[in-house]
């Protein structure tokens, strides 16, 4: 569009309605992709506001070019960066769509709910009780009769790091499972990355006490 506007005949002003229609999706644009903060977008800005009689100069134009190639960069690698490929397959298959669509708190609750779903279908299946969200946790990682055991639970190193999984596996349902619920919370890209390897951390421990355990999912 930048370039579009720099071929139209005379020079672009800063009145005309195609200035505008660019000015208002390049911003749009920016802010979507959470790239509001940067000093490429801060230049842009400062050469994109509307002055009544002044046309777009030379350099001013060059500037931005210069600078949306630099954003154009940053926005690839932030597509295209190998994160998932840390990220539990079962995190993976519900969460991946969602935030590949901008849907960041779709994709955390999606990722969690995965969580309590697998820990569910273990605690009924080798319990016969049905719990859900922090309970449900509480049950599967308690210190006292567990259903599944991340470490060895005959040392008191062992039963600390039981207690502090399954805090972490209570405290993800209590406070992460459902971010559409707390309506203060903004779910950034960046937010949603953090969380979603967090919940692929939660998920790996439990193939691990699976193992550690001895029973079949």
């Amino acid at each position: 569009m930048m370039r579009d506007l720099l071929e139209m005949p005379g020079n672009p002003g800063y009145k005309t309605p195609e200035y505008r229609e660019f000015h208002e999706k390049l911003t749009h644009f920016i802010f979507r992709n959470h790239l509001d903060e940067t000093e490429e977008w801060n230049v842009i800005h400062q050469n994109l506001i509307y002055k009544s009689t002044q046309y777009m100069v030379t350099k001013e134009a060059d500037t931005i070019l210069l600078c949306l190639e630099s954003l154009k960069c940053v926005l690839l690698k932030k597509t295209y960066e190998p994160f998932w490929q840390y990220i539990h397959p079962y995190i993976y298959s519900v969460s991946k769509d969602r935030f590949n669509n901008e849907l960041y708190a779709d994709s955390i609750e999606a990722a969690f709910k995965e969580l309590n779903v697998r820990v569910k279908r273990l605690v009924k299946k080798h319990k016969d009780v049905e719990y859900d969200g922090a309970d449900l946790m509480r049950k599967c990682f308690s210190e006292n009769s567990p259903v599944l055991t991340i470490t060895d639970m005959d040392t008191e190193s062992g039963r600390n790091v039981q207690k502090g999984y399954m805090e972490m596996f209570a405290g993800a349902m209590i406070g992460i499972r459902n971010p559409k619920a707390h309506s203060n919370q903004r779910i950034t890209r960046e937010d949603a990355v953090r969380k979603l390897h967090f919940a692929s951390l939660l998920m790996y421990k439990v193939d691990q006490a699976i193992y550690n355990t001895g029973i079949i999912e």
